[in-house]
């Protein structure tokens, strides 16, 4: 125990560090895009672990991010298509990870809702879907550049949706789905940085007892 006591004390928690650590992360995440997907069927435990790996950093460690239970009750929710003979293509993984990022902030029956209000707005969700991701991952290295004690930086990419016949879709289906994206990068940032501020705070009181 002593010895563990030791230890601690040798590395002190290092909240700006922690930080940086986390934003750079943040900032360089990058998800499969359609062209760097695997084009070939794909098995449900191959598609388990793809989505698992790309979108880990957006979920705690311990975290179920999807699992054959969650696609199936997603194929009854009509918000990914079911497979063809067990296999999944690129546009199930696709559609998959489009899921377990929105569903971070809505429900499935939200998420189907939305995709619903795609559909009915013809969207290309093939082409839309790398929009999507670019937009994201712009708003949530955003939200992780600023500083903590600053207020969050403008300037984060905005979404284009793109049509069926390759027309840009624009008005509130747009606005709201830029809303989702903003929500869920403000979910990722607190589920993240909160640790790091109970960690500086149990900090700042051990090292106040110390100097008693």
């Amino acid at each position: 125990m002593a010895a563990r006591k030791r230890d601690e004390s040798a590395t002190p928690f290092d909240y700006d560090e922690a930080y940086a650590n986390l934003a750079r992360s943040m900032g360089s995440l990058h998800i499969l895009r359609i062209g760097e997907m695997p084009h070939i069927d794909l098995y449900l435990d191959q598609v388990l672990s793809i989505v698992s790996t790309e979108l880990a950093p957006l979920y705690e460690q311990d975290e179920k991010i999807v699992t054959a239970s969650m696609v199936h009750n997603y194929v009854r929710h009509h918000v990914i298509p079911a497979p063809r003979r067990k296999r999944y293509t690129c546009h199930h993984l696709a559609s998959l990870i489009s899921v377990c990022i929105l569903k971070r902030v809505l429900s499935i029956s939200q998420v189907a809702e939305l995709f619903s209000l795609c559909k009915d707005a013809s969207v290309d969700l093939s082409a839309s879907y790398d929009q999507l991701l670019h937009a994201f991952e712009g708003t949530l290295a955003a939200r992780f550049t600023q500083t903590p004690e600053s207020a969050p930086q403008a300037g984060s990419p905005s979404l284009h949706l793109v049509g069926l016949g390759g027309e840009p879709v624009t008005g509130t289906l747009q606005s709201l789905l830029e809303g989702v994206i903003g929500l869920v990068a403000n979910k990722v940032y607190t589920d993240k940085v909160l640790p790091l501020e109970v960690g500086r705070m149990r900090a700042r009181a051990k090292a106040g007892l110390d100097h008693r």
